[in-house]
């Protein structure tokens, strides 16, 4: 097996210590030598290219490339284009003299404004052009060059700051000032640091090919995101940096543990200027964290600077800043002298049980501890945003121990109890209801602190809340938070019929006349006319939405049509793999030659589980891309919210979508 399609042993190392090797194992079925077809339209429509390159002196430097669309594409599947004459040039920039003496670099294509990502490594070179030239066959163009892939495989959305990027014509005459540099970091430069919510990191791990005594270097660009003033300062040359949980393969820090270096630059966006920083890198293992920097994982790693090079950025490249990453933790500050520990499971009893429709039961939680009516006699549970969900273990039928997810409706200050609703789908997995079936009053349950993947922005924007079905649960929460902080908003309820508006009465109450109900299948049925809501609306105001795919796409496509920005529009499914009429299908992997069926009841991805098909995934809602698989034959139902058009006719998220028809080939 080619060695850069494996994990070397710095990777395996820090995956052990983080007890994620098989994790790892499985997101690693990700790695290929060749570039998805999926991914070589998104890469000749990039106006930015993040680099990796490593210096004489073996430092690693990361810059960020500008250029016209079409200045990087894929030539080949295992191979990149560069074309030097269409970017915007810097001649301080240290990459183009960095690859004189090594060749080996890092590549990240990154779209912030989609939070697209795909990686890449390889060896650079001046393409040669076939042809003759004063009488020579071949030759050596200054301004083409080839990167030939090693390794390249895509990257989930985590952690990435929304950003439009514009590129002026103008950028590319632009006269810049001289770079400013530096071994000890001055105050401009901390400041820079302070306020940066992205940057981009470069790591090296040494590559012993054989009948080579001296070790060359493997390369990996990467990308860091926080909310401002998530990297600290130490000392006033050395940073702290918290490392979130990501895919588990640890390609960042398995570099840095066997080549202690590392280089970062951190875009200034809204001061056209680009920091570079390069010097030693420590990992730091079981750190104490009590504000919750580190997410849980009580993992950072350290940069000391060693040399600085601060560059200006052509006035013609600017930046739109549109929303912060949902899944970018927050430090937590409590005056509670007793606090949970907000990453550890614990156990929770039902203390009331509700039936709010046919379907749907209501369910209160209070800690184990807990008396069944009354306050706690610890620490009051752990706080959450609007919109979180709780990750509850349920065991199935076959006693299979799973994790289901269900939205916390309750207010935010209620720190005593949660309240979830649970809808029962005979159709499903089973999961809701075994809930129904089992959760009495007095049943412990265990489980995970909340996690918020879909929070209410604090701004002034008029919010249109829209809630379909078993989605009003999340809507609940953002509801009494708006009220709260007594912003402009509106609230529109949707179901099928009049009995499935199971929190009407609720909302009626919390929202008044800013309510509006609708019902899809009653006998005098009142539709929701979405294509009439979006007209109407305020301007500059932002969609919340919670419910069927079917929905989310509709406000999606509207909102596109009439020139709403990304950013306006926030979502989240509550998953769309089982619908009714589903059917079974046969499902062939051309790689490793096997064949399965899918019953109704099943997605592609239990199914390759089941059977240890190696597939990276984490949402499994079909919004996060990291099970997109190659669709090789046949025609897919997408039923996902991340891949583009473009990207369905290769692509397949295989957690949530099915076949049309009797079959599907997948590139496995």
């Amino acid at each position: 097996m080619d060695q850069y399609l494996m994990f070397h042993q710095g990777e395996l190392a820090v995956q052990a210590m983080a007890n994620e090797s098989d994790i790892a194992k499985r997101n690693g079925a990700v790695l290929s030598g060749s570039i998805l077809p999926g991914a070589i339209p998104f890469i000749a429509q990039q106006n930015m290219l993040v680099v990796s390159s490593m210096d004489a002196k073996g430092q690693l430097w990361t810059s960020v490339l500008f250029g016209n669309q079409g200045f990087i594409q894929a030539s080949q599947h295992d191979a990149l284009m560069l074309n030097k004459t269409k970017l915007v040039l810097n001649e301080d920039d240290p990459f183009w003299r960095n690859i004189e003496h090594n060749q080996q670099i890092g590549v990240l294509a990154i779209e912030l404004s989609t939070r697209r990502r795909f990686r890449m490594n390889g060896r650079i070179q001046t393409l040669e052009l076939k042809g003759e030239v004063n009488g020579e066959v071949e030759v050596t163009s200054p301004y083409l060059y080839e990167v030939k892939i090693q390794q390249a495989y895509p990257n989930c959305p985590k952690f990435i700051q929304r950003r439009n990027l514009k590129l002026d014509p103008c950028a590319f005459s632009e006269q810049l000032p001289s770079s400013l540099y530096g071994t000890s970091l001055k105050q401009q430069q901390q400041d820079i640091i302070q306020r940066a919510d992205s940057f981009f990191v470069s790591s090296a791990s040494p590559v012993q090919a054989e009948g080579v005594e001296q070790a060359s270097f493997s390369l990996d660009a990467s990308h860091r995101g926080g909310l401002p003033g998530f990297i600290k300062f130490m000392a006033p040359d050395k940073l702290l940096i918290p490392d979130y949980k990501g895919n588990s393969m640890f390609n960042t820090l398995g570099n840095i543990h066997l080549y202690p270096k590392a280089g970062i630059i951190i875009p200034d966006f809204n001061n056209a200027r680009l920091l570079r920083l390069t010097g030693e890198a420590e990992i730091l293992w079981d750190q104490e964290d009590t504000s919750n920097q580190s997410a849980g994982t009580h993992r950072f790693w350290v940069l000391k600077v060693t040399s600085w090079q601060q560059s200006a950025v052509p006035q013609g490249v600017q930046w739109y800043f549109q929303d912060y990453s949902p899944h970018n933790p927050r430090e937590k500050v409590t005056q509670n002298k007793v606090q949970r520990d907000p990453n550890k499971a614990m156990y929770m009893r039902v203390a009331n049980v509700v039936q709010k429709s046919s379907r749907i039961k209501l369910f209160r939680l209070i800690g184990a501890e807990a008396e069944l009516q009354g306050k706690h006699r610890e620490a009051p549970l752990p706080e959450f945003e609007a919109g979180a969900h709780l990750p509850i273990e349920v065991a199935l039928a076959n006693g299979q121990k799973v994790m289901r997810y269900y939205s916390i409706l309750s207010s935010v200050e209620e720190r005593d109890f949660y309240d979830i609703a649970v809808q029962r789908e005979d159709r499903g997995k089973g999961g809701s209801k075994v809930i129904h079936e089992t959760l009495d009053v007095g049943v412990q349950v265990k489980v995970l602190p909340p996690r918020s993947e879909f929070p209410l922005l604090a701004d002034q924007h008029h919010k249109v809340i829209i809630a379909g079905g078993i989605g009003i649960t999340p809507m609940l929460s953002m509801l009494r938070e708006v009220i709260k902080s007594h912003a402009s908003f509106e609230f529109h309820y949707t179901a099928r019929s009049e009995a499935d508006l199971a929190f009407k009465e609720e909302v009626m109450a919390l929202a008044g006349d800013r309510a509006f109900f609708y019902t899809s299948n009653a006998e005098k049925a009142k539709r929701l006319d979405l294509e009439y809501l979006i007209q109407q609306v305020k301007t500059q105001s932002h969609v919340y939405m919670c419910g069927p795919l079917g929905l989310i796409n509709q406000v999606r496509e509207l909102t596109k049509a009439h020139g709403w920005a990304d950013s306006r529009v926030h979502f989240e499914s509550f998953g769309n793999a089982n619908q009714p009429g589903d059917k079974g299908f046969e499902v062939r992997l051309k790689k490793s030659n096997q064949v399965f069926m899918v019953d109704p009841k099943e997605t592609i991805l239990d199914v390759l589980n089941q059977h240890n098909v190696s597939v990276p995934f984490d949402c499994k809602r079909g919004e996060c891309g990291m099970c997109a698989t190659t669709l090789l034959v046949g025609e897919a139902d997408h039923r996902d919210l991340y891949l583009t058009k473009t990207e369905q006719a290769h692509q397949i998220c295989v957690c949530v979508s099915r076949a049309k028809g009797g079959s599907l080939t997948l590139d496995l």
